[in-house]
C-alpha cells in the first residue's frame, strides 16, 4: 500500500497518496522517478564508496585510533617472550638477555643457590604484567576513539539518507512502503559502523598481528614460519569461497527484516480497523509468516558463519599441532631451547584469535555490503521532479494566474489519468474540480504543486512554465488544505507553525482566529501547547481540519488548493468551516476538489472531469440546469431521481 511522504515545503501532505486517482492507477510510471542503475557493483567497490562517504571529517580521529590500535597490537606481540625466558631460566643451558640480567642484579637477591634466578624470574613476571596492562590500556583507548568515529559516521549517513529520501518525488513514496524506507534509514545505515568497527579496524589489527607472528616464527625457524603462512593462505581461500553465499544470505536477511518492519508499521497504522473487524489473529498469522522468512534466512546465515568459524578452529588446531611437532623435533636435535618451544606454542595460540577475527571480519563486511547496497539504492535515486539548471526563484508574490495547456498525465503506461486538459484560472479566481472518484481531480492538483510533472503539455504561473521555477519558491506560494489533515505528534501551536516556523505569536493567533480555531484552542487547558497525539488522534475531525486551515492562513500563499476540505464533517461544522474557507479564498487563486456541492456552488467556475477529460464547464447555476454528469451527481447527492441513460 502507498504511504504518503511529507511535503518538504511545510504543508506536510501528499496530495496524491491514498487518493482514488492513485489507487486506480496503481504504481507510478517508471518515467516518473529515475530507476536505480541496474549494474551491480562489486563488494569491494561498495565498501570503498561507503568508507569514502563516511570518513569525511573523521580522518584525524581515525588515524589517531588506528595508530593506537597498531601500537597495542605490537605491544601484545611481546607477551610470549617473558614466558620463553622464564622456561629457559628454569631449564638452564641458555644465556639470559644482558639487560634483564642487569635489572635483576639490582634487586634484592633471595637466600640460597637460586636467589638470582628467582630475582630474574620476578623481573620477567613484572614485565609480563606490564605488557598486558599497557596493551589493554592502548586497546581500550583506541576502541573508544574508533567506535566514537563509527557512531558519528552512522549519524552523518542517517542524516544524509533522511534528507535525501524526503526530497525524492511522491512517485517514489507511492511505490515504496514506509516500513522499508524506515528500515533503510534506521538500520541499513548501521552498515557503515559495521564495516568500519567490525570489518576494517579488526581486520587491520588481525593482519598486523598475523604478519608479526609470521615474522617471529620465520626468524626462529623458516619451516615453522612456512606452516603459519600455509594456514593463512588456506584461510584466505576459505573466505573467498564463502564471500558470495554470505553476501546473498546477508542481503536476504536485510530484505526480510525490512518486510517485518513494514508489516508492523502497516498493522499499527490501521489498528482501529484491525480491532474493529476482529482481525488480530489474522494479522498475527501474517506477521508470523513474514517473521518466519526472516528467521529462516537468519538461521542459514548463522549456520554458514558458524561453519566458517569451525573451519578456522580446525585450521588453528592443525597449525598448532604442526608448530609444536616441528619445534619438539628441533629441541630433540639440540637446535632449540625449551623456551623456544613455549615461544612458538604461544604464538601458535595467539594465531587463533586473528584468524578467527579475519573470518568474522569477512562475514561482517559482506553483511555491511548488503546493507550499504540498500543505502545506495536510495542515495543513487534521482528525482525526475527537480529544479531545472536555469530555474528561477520567485522573489515576489505571484499574481496567481494558472494556465494548463494540453496537459496529459498517467501513472502507468497506457493508463492515462488526465487527457489534454486545457484550463485557465485568472488571478484571484476560484475554480472547483468535480467528478467521480478516479476522474483525475487530485492528480491535477498534484501537478500544480509538482508532486509530478505532466507527461505532455505544460502548466504556467503568471505566463511562465512552473518547471522553470525552483521547487522551493513554487511550493512556498502554494498552500494546501488536504482531505485528511496531516498533523504531527506535537502541540497545536507547533502544527500550525509548520507552514511558517518563525511566525510571531500575533500571526499565530490571527491564523487561528481566521480558521475559526481560536475558541476551541482557548478552551483547552494548555491552549496552543496542547499535544495532538500521533496523526492528531487526540482531536476531533473538525478540530484537525481547522488546524490544517489555520496552517494555510499562516502561510499566506497566493494559490490555495482545498482537497475535500469538508469531508466527514457534520452539517453545522461544515457550515462554520465554509465561512472560514471563504475568508481564506478571498483574493487568492483557489482550486477546490470536492464531492460536496455546498462547497463548490460559490466558485467562479466548475470543471467537471470524467475519465481524465473535461466534460463540462460553468457555474453551479448553469450546470445544474444542463443535462449531464454534474446534474446527475447533484441529483444523486440530494436524493432526486436521475434519468436513466438510454
Amino acid at each position: 500500500m502507498n504511504r504518503a511522504s511529507n511535503d518538504s515545503v511545510g504543508e506536510g501532505i501528499n496530495a496524491a497518496a491514498g487518493s482514488a486517482d492513485v489507487a486506480a492507477a496503481a504504481k507510478p510510471l517508471a518515467s516518473v522517478a529515475d530507476p536505480v542503475a541496474k549494474r551491480r557493483p562489486g563488494a569491494f567497490a561498495v565498501a570503498a564508496r561507503l568508507l569514502r562517504i563516511a570518513v569525511r571529517g573523521e580522518l584525524w580521529p581515525i588515524l589517531a585510533g588506528l595508530a593506537l590500535m597498531l601500537s597495542g597490537a605490537l605491544v601484545g606481540l611481546l607477551q610470549p617472550w617473558p614466558l620463553k625466558f622464564i622456561v629457559d631460566a628454569l631449564a638452564g643451558g641458555t644465556k639470559p638477555p644482558p639487560l634483564l640480567t642487569h635489572i635483576a642484579s639490582v634487586l634484592p637477591q633471595g637466600a640460597g643457590p637460586h636467589g638470582a634466578t628467582l630475582a630474574y624470574i620476578s623481573v620477567l613476571c613484572v614485565g609480563l604484567l606490564l605488557i598486558s596492562i599497557v596493551s589493554a590500556g592502548i586497546n581500550l583507548l583506541s576502541t573508544w576513539v574508533l567506535v566514537a568515529s563509527g557512531l558519528r559516521m552512522v549519524f552523518k549517513l542517517r542524516c544524509r539518507m533522511f534528507d535525501h529520501i524526503q526530497r525524492l518525488p511522491v512517485s517514489f513514496h507511492d511505490a515504496s512502503t514506509v516500513g522499508d524506507s524506515l528500515y533503510r534509514v534506521t538500520w541499513d545505515t548501521y552498515s557503515v559502523q559495521s564495516l568500519f568497527n567490525q570489518g576494517l579496524v579488526p581486520g587491520i589489527t588481525a593482519t598486523v598481528t598475523l604478519v608479526g607472528i609470521a615474522f617471529v616464527m620465520v626468524r626462529q625457524d623458516w619451516s615453522i614460519g612456512l606452516v603459519t603462512l600455509l594456514v593463512a593462505i588456506v584461510l584466505v581461500v576459505l573466505i573467498r569461497r564463502l564471500e558470495k553465499p554470505t553476501t546473498e544470505l546477508s542481503t536476504a536477511v536485510h530484505e526480510h527484516e525490512s518486510s517485518v518492519s513494514t508489516r508492523v508499521q502497516q498493522t499499527l497504522v490501521g489498528i482501529r480497523a484491525v480491532q474493529a473487524f476482529g482481525r488480530e489473529a489474522f494479522e498475527s498469522d501474517r506477521f508470523a509468516q513474514q517473521a518466519s522468512k526472516s528467521l529462516s534466512a537468519s538461521l542459514r546465515l548463522t549456520v554458514l558463519q558458524t561453519a566458517a568459524q569451525s573451519g578456522v578452529a580446525i585450521l588453528f588446531a592443525f597449525g598448532t599441532a604442526a608448530v609444536v611437532w616441528l619445534a619438539a623435533r628441533r629441541v630433540i636435535a639440540g637446535q632449540m631451547s625449551a623456551g623456544d618451544v613455549v615461544l612458538l606454542a604461544g604464538y601458535a595460540a595467539m594465531l587463533f584469535k586473528p584468524l578467527e577475527t579475519l573470518s568474522y571480519t569477512a562475514n561482517s563486511i559482506q553483511g555491511s555490503v548488503a546493507g550499504a547496497r540498500r543505502v545506495f539504492e536510495i542515495l543513487d535515486r534521482r528525482s525526475s521532479v527537480a529544479d531545472a539548471t536555469n530555474a528561477r526563484m520567485l522573489d515576489h508574490r505571484p499574481q496567481g494566474e494558472v494556465v494548463l495547456k494540453k496537459v496529459s498525465f498517467g501513472y502507468r503506461p497506457g493508463l492515462p489519468v488526465l487527457r489534454e486538459i486545457d484550463l485557465r484560472m485568472p488571478p484571484g479566481s476560484a475554480i472547483a474540480l468535480v467528478g467521480p472518484s478516479g476522474a483525475g481531480k487530485t492528480t491535477l492538483a498534484s501537478l500544480l504543486v509538482r508532486f509530478y510533472d505532466p507527461l505532455a503539455g505544460c502548466i504556467t504561473l503568471d505566463g511562465g512554465d512552473i518547471r522553470g521555477i525552483t521547487l522551493e519558491s513554487l511550493r512556498h506560494n502554494i498552500a494546501i488544505v488536504p482531505q485528511e489533515p496531516v498533523l504531527f505528534d506535537a502541540s497545536i501551536g507547533e502544527n500550525i507553525l509548520y507552514s511558517r516556523p518563525h511566525a510571531s505569536g500575533a500571526d499565530l493567533e490571527a491564523a487561528a482566529r481566521s480558521a475559526g480555531a481560536w475558541e476551541f484552542i482557548q478552551s483547552l487547558p494548555q491552549g496552543f501547547d496542547t499535544p495532538v497525539g500521533e496523526r492528531g488522534v487526540l482531536l476531533s475531525g473538525g478540530q484537525k481540519q481547522r488546524i490544517s486551515l489555520a496552517r494555510a492562513f499562516l502561510k499566506d500563499a497566493q494559490i490555495i488548493v482545498l482537497d475535500e476540505p469538508t469531508t466527514g464533517l457534520d452539517a453545522q461544522t461544515e457550515a462554520d468551516l465554509l465561512v472560514s474557507l471563504r475568508r481564506l479564498m478571498a483574493g487568492r487563486t483557489t482550486i477546490i476538489i470536492s464531492h460536496h456541492f455546498s462547497t463548490v456552488r460559490f466558485v467562479d467556475q466548475i470543471i467537471v472531469l470524467e475519465r481524465g477529460h473535461v466534460v463540462q464547464r460553468g457555474t453551479h447555476e448553469a450546470l445544474i440546469k444542463e443535462p449531464g454528469l454534474y446534474q446527475s451527481l447533484y441529483r444523486l447527492q440530494h436524493g432526486e431521481p436521475v434519468a436513466e441513460a438510454p
